[in-house]
């Protein structure tokens, strides 16, 4: 029963050593390629903790000429939420894991519905993010475009531009953080 009992208390622990690991890699990325790129895909990264990375001075070429506003972490105020989402998540997580190892279970899939909820608002954040920044042209922009849907995954071709979006290791993280919680808690049980 002790040897059951250590081996749930490590695996508990285990979400909450990925959604610490989730901080350091990257959290969302796009490519994109016009015909004066070549066959070059520059690309822009998020980081949860140091925000936007690569080719942003590319990208802010682009958007001048099709009427998008500016990226870069002092154009995108959310950016600077980010490390308090994070650190929520990382909190909950722990929560979760000590629940769990210390057979306080009760609180344990309320919070590991409250991590899901968590990772959920992050999709939404960024999807909700996408959609005003591309529902917002500057009528005086030199190459006119209407607004679109851009991908939240996947690729989408505007004008001459083709971009690709996907999401980085770090949402990857946190959801193998929820699987892992899930068979956790039901081994819990």
């Amino acid at each position: 029963m002790q040897k059951r009992g250590f081996i749930l208390a490590a695996a508990s622990a285990v979400p909450l050593l990925l959604v610490a690991m989730s901080i350091f890699f990257p959290l969302w990325h796009f490519q994109f390629n016009a015909p004066f790129f070549g066959q070059k895909w520059p690309e822009v990264t998020i980081y949860p903790l140091s925000g936007i990375q690569g080719a942003v001075n590319d990208v802010n070429v682009i958007n001048h000429y099709v009427g998008l506003s500016m990226i870069g972490n002092e154009h995108v105020p959310e950016i600077s939420y980010l490390p308090y989402f994070y650190a929520s998540v990382i909190a909950v997580t722990a929560a979760y894991s000590f629940s769990v190892s210390t057979r306080r279970r009760k609180s344990a899939p309320v919070l590991l519905i409250l991590l899901a909820a968590l990772v959920i608002s992050l999709f939404t954040f960024v999807y909700i993010w996408l959609y005003r920044f591309t529902h917002t042209i500057h009528p005086d922009a030199p190459i006119k475009i209407e607004p679109f849907d851009p991908p939240f995954l996947g690729e989408y071709r505007i004008a001459n531009i083709t971009v690709r979006s996907y999401f980085g290791l770090s949402i990857g993280l946190m959801m193998a953080a929820i699987a892992i919680g899930l068979v956790t808690l039901r081994k819990a049980s």
